[in-house]
């Protein structure tokens, strides 16, 4: 049995070892980072990385550094390691007169641990502002009812990761599943794909920013991005009714979103009129209502 494990264990990581990226798809050292630095904000996110550690992929390592560059601190674990930080964190939590945000990222069983560490902290009653995932297994538990924002980027083509978590029966808070299968990316390379950190550590600060709860309708999304388009991490959904005339270019339009957003979202026909009244969900990042 033990020697069955440590065999995939070593085909595993060797599949994270092995290889070259495709060409292409990613920034020079996985996404450089911005030359402007902007305002710091405060707060703690614990950042997981996938099995084989850093030897796999540094990638977690380089997107822990652009956060601390936006001026939060960012702790970097091997996957196995969730426990302790997860103690610190609450002990944390409970030591705090002005609560500071925690967030948690991990990529592959990385994700999975960060599942893990939000389920250790309900346990003592304590919340995550924000989660991200970035291509967890297929194992990967449940959200759980702790958790006020989930973010889910992963391949579903992926064999080695290709995850997308189902929240808890219990669970309230803003939920996204954004699928990169468009982007052909093998599981060990997402994390690399040009932009995508970018794009990570702006929600991440954003979170940290304006970390209290934000009220208002949790209505679950999944959303495939086609490929060559803009990476996106929307928080959620609203939703609107369609008037007559309306296409999902013209809502759209209205909302400040891609067209491709509301037709993946809605799974309707870009091409075609909608019905006047079909409910339709819009896409939305709320820390733009938390800041009004």
């Amino acid at each position: 049995m033990h020697s069955a494990l440590r065999f995939v264990f070593l085909l595993i990581a060797s599949l994270f070892i092995a290889g070259t990226a495709p060409a292409g798809l990613f920034a020079p050292g996985g996404s450089e980072a911005r030359a402007e630095t902007p305002a710091p904000v405060i707060g703690t996110v614990y950042v997981f990385r996938p099995m084989g550690g850093r030897l796999a992929s540094p990638e977690m390592d380089n997107l822990a550094a652009k956060i601390r560059a936006r001026g939060l601190e960012a702790d970097v674990y091997n996957y196995t390691n969730w426990l302790r930080p997860a103690k610190d964190a609450i002990a944390r939590y409970r030591a705090e007169e002005w609560k500071s945000p925690i967030i948690v990222i991990g990529h592959s069983a990385g994700g999975d641990s960060a599942i893990r560490f939000a389920l250790w902290l309900k346990r003592s009653g304590v919340p995550v502002n924000l989660i991200v995932t970035l291509d967890p297994t297929r194992i990967a538990g449940k959200v759980p009812a702790n958790v006020e924002r989930f973010v889910n980027i992963y391949s579903s083509v992926n064999t080695l990761g290709g995850g997308d978590p189902e929240p808890a029966r219990d669970y309230r808070g803003h939920f996204a599943s954004v699928d990169l299968k468009d982007f052909s990316v093998m599981h060990r390379y997402l994390p690399g794909i040009a932009g995508l950190q970018e794009t990570v550590v702006e929600k991440i600060a954003a979170v940290a920013e304006r970390p209290a709860a934000v009220d208002g309708p949790a209505i679950q999304i999944a959303y495939a991005i086609p490929r060559g388009e803009a990476i996106v991490l929307w928080d959620g959904g609203v939703p609107v009714a369609a008037a007559a005339g309306d296409t999902p270019a013209s809502v759209a339009a209205q909302f400040g979103v891609p067209a491709w957003a509301i037709a993946a979202i809605n799974e309707v026909d870009p091409a075609r009129p909608l019905p006047a009244g079909k409910r339709l969900t819009v896409p939305h990042h709320f820390e733009a209502d938390a800041g009004q």
